[in-house]
């Protein structure tokens, strides 16, 4: 009997506990403002190379929960091209989400033709919303990067990267 009763007292705690479960969203961001420049020998790929650090500290109730929180879901992944100076096309490229020695998150593309409005898929084909997931579990800085190749040389374009997810915390945790 008494057995029975602190496995069911035990149980209606833990129910009880989770009633205290707090759900927000907590969106992370950044722009990547991507120069290529004019090159003098045009027999050469057009290059580029750039990275922000988002922190995700700086989401105030993710913050605020930090050591309290259970369970960080990915809703959503994306690149937005904001603004460019002209339409080119990328030859290669890669976007890559990263963080000291986890797995990153990297999205491959080929050929594709930016212009204002476009978004890059960012889909999780390879698990690499498990991966971003698991970076935002450690709470640290993490690293946004986008490098590659176009066909064109001398352009400038900004690429909004979003990171969508929906936290939940508990107090007592």
């Amino acid at each position: 009997m008494l057995l029975a009763f602190i496995a069911i007292t035990s149980a209606g705690c833990n129910k009880a506990k989770d009633l205290l479960d707090v759900k927000f969203d907590a969106d992370f961001e950044t722009n990547l403002n991507v120069d290529i420049p004019a090159e003098t020998m045009r027999n050469t790929d057009a290059s580029f190379y750039q990275e922000s650090t988002i922190d995700p500290q700086s989401n105030t109730e993710f913050a605020e929960y930090g050591s309290k929180i259970k369970e960080i879901e990915i809703k959503e992944v994306k690149a937005t091209i904001l603004s460019i100076n002209k339409e080119v096309v990328l030859e290669t490229a890669e976007i890559t989400v990263k963080s000291a020695d986890l797995n990153p998150a990297v999205w491959s593309y080929t050929n594709e033709t930016l212009t204002v409005g476009k978004q890059l898929v960012m889909d999780n084909s390879n698990g690499q919303w498990d991966n971003v997931q698991t970076i935002l579990d450690g709470q640290n800085a993490f690293t946004v990067s986008m490098g590659g190749t176009s066909d064109q040389d001398d352009v400038q374009f900004t690429l909004l990267i979003e990171i969508k997810t929906s936290v939940t915390a508990n107090p007592l945790n």
